[in-house]
C-alpha cells in the first residue's frame, strides 16, 4: 500500500476540512482520533468511512488494520504529526459518520437538555456523564455543534452512544406538555435539588447556557426549577459540574 506524506493528498484535505462546522455538515462525518475513541466506534457500531494510520504504528495496531483495509489509508509519521489534533499523536484516527437526528420520539424515558450551551468543552463533559447516568437521548436548543474536535475528545467516547435531537425551545415545550413530560429547569433561583421530590421517569432535566443561565421561554416552560446548594462565597458552578451533580442525584436510584 502506498504511504501518503503529502498535505495536499485529497484524502487529507478532506481530513483536514472536517476541523470546520461547515464541512462536517457537507460530508456527514466527524474525525475520532487515539487508539481507545477508534476502537469504542468500531465497538459501539458507528460507521468508519476512512482510517488513518501512521506508518509506525502498523504493527501494533495490527488488528484493526486487517479488519478495516478497505477503509485504511497509510501516512507517514510526520504528516500524521501535522494533521493529528493532540499533542501526543498515538497514530490512528478515523473519519466516522455523524448519526441522523431523526425526530423526537419521547419514550418515557428521562433525557437530558442542553440550552445554549456554548463552551466546547463543557457540552463534552456533559455528554459523557449523560451517558454514564442514562441520558442518552439528548435535546439541543441552539448549543455548540456536538460533533465539534474538543467536545467529541472531552466526551471520552461518549459520543457514540448519545443520540442527539436539534429542536426550537418552543418545540420542546409543545412536545413536553402533549406528552406530560415534566421539565426540570437548571437555575440559581431553584429549589434545592436534594430536598426536592425527583421523578423516575417520564421527566427532562434542562441545562442552560454557562454565563447567562436559563431563559425566560425555557423558565415559563418549566415544572420545576431545581438549584445546587452552595456555599455563599460562590454564585455559581461550571455548567459541566452542575450538569453531572444533576444527572447522578436524578439516576442514583439506578446503581
Amino acid at each position: 500500500m502506498d504511504i501518503i506524506s503529502s498535505i495536499d493528498n485529497p484524502q487529507i484535505k478532506v481530513l483536514r476540512s472536517l476541523s470546520e462546522k461547515k464541512f462536517r455538515k457537507f460530508y456527514g462525518e466527524y474525525v475520532v482520533e487515539g487508539i481507545k475513541c477508534v476502537r469504542e466506534a468500531i465497538y459501539s457500531g458507528a460507521t468508519i468511512t476512512k482510517l488513518f494510520v501512521s506508518e509506525s504504528k502498523q504493527e501494533e495496531y495490527a488488528d484493526i488494520v486487517q479488519n478495516n483495509e478497505g477503509k485504511l489509508v497509510v501516512v507517514s509519521d510526520k504528516l500524521f504529526g501535522r494533521i493529528s489534533d493532540t499533542v501526543n499523536p498515538q497514530g490512528i484516527m478515523a473519519q466516522v459518520e455523524m448519526k441522523p437526528s431523526g425526530e423526537f420520539r419521547p419514550t418515557g424515558k428521562p433525557f437530558l437538555v442542553l440550552d445554549r450551551i456554548s463552551d466546547p468543552g463543557n457540552m463534552g463533559t456533559i455528554i459523557r456523564t449523560a451517558v454514564a447516568t442514562g441520558f442518552n437521548d439528548i435535546v439541543l436548543l441552539d448549543t455548540v455543534e456536538p460533533y465539534n474536535p474538543k467536545t467529541v475528545r472531552a466526551t471520552s467516547s461518549g459520543i457514540f452512544h448519545a443520540n442527539f435531537y436539534p429542536l426550537s425551545t418552543q418545540n420542546l415545550i409543545d412536545v413536553c406538555k402533549k406528552e406530560g413530560i415534566e421539565v426540570f429547569v437548571a437555575d440559581m433561583a431553584g429549589k434545592n435539588i436534594f430536598k426536592t421530590n425527583l421523578p423516575q421517569d417520564n421527566y427532562c432535566l434542562v441545562i442552560c447556557n454557562e454565563a447567562n443561565g436559563a431563559s425566560e421561554e425555557i423558565l415559563r416552560g418549566a415544572d420545576k426549577i431545581v438549584a445546587l446548594p452552595m456555599n455563599s462565597e460562590m454564585e455559581s458552578l461550571n455548567a459541566g459540574v452542575c450538569a453531572s451533580v444533576m444527572m447522578y442525584e436524578f439516576a442514583k436510584d439506578k446503581f
